[in-house]
């Protein structure tokens, strides 16, 4: 088991080893693109698993995926691009690990509060390559996806001590080339 922790983690820090998570050159395009275009970046498939494993280790079925909703749209239609995006979006993916990591420690709300405020950035990040409210609908759908999944993979007991710590060990590493 340990073994395969290891070739995992090793693998995770391998894939963070990108220059750009936030994965631009997808300006035109519509829903299709938008459906696309999460799958594309490490940092926000980890993220979104990372806040569905998170949210069914806290027994927020419901809760969270509405907060990232909101988020994700929040920060797709902001007027402006957030300042130091890279770093916020590796962060990002360490604290949702860390989220799951201490699911019975951390308060609901707190947990909501940081999973609104990533999404924004997720978003941001996302509304500043894509345009129009298709694309934005499109990236928000697979996002809820990404999050479901990981809600999934958090019912099980084995999964969820394991995954939450290689999420936060992925953002760690995305930290370090950030």
């Amino acid at each position: 088991m340990k073994r395969r922790i290891k070739h995992a983690a090793t693998l995770l820090l391998l894939l963070c080893a990108g220059s750009a998570w936030a994965h631009p050159g997808h300006a035109g395009g519509g829903f299709a693109t938008g459906l696309v275009h999460p799958l594309l970046g490490l940092d926000h498939w980890l993220a979104m698993l990372g806040l569905g494993l998170w949210s069914a280790a806290a027994r927020l079925p419901r809760a969270a995926p509405a907060t990232v909703c909101l988020g994700l749209a929040a920060g797709a239609f902001a007027p402006l691009a957030l300042p130091a995006v890279e770093p916020l979006l590796a962060a990002s993916v360490l604290v949702a690990g860390l989220m799951g990591l201490g699911s019975s420690r951390l308060p609901a709300l707190l947990g909501l509060v940081l999973a609104g405020a990533f999404s924004v950035v997720h978003g941001n990040a996302h509304g500043q390559e894509m345009a129009g409210f298709a694309a934005a609908a499109g990236a928000i759908f697979t996002s809820m996806v990404l999050m479901g999944l990981g809600w999934l993979a958090g019912s099980n007991a084995r999964v969820q001590k394991v995954t939450p710590a290689l999420v936060a060990l992925a953002g760690a590493g995305m930290l370090g080339f950030a």
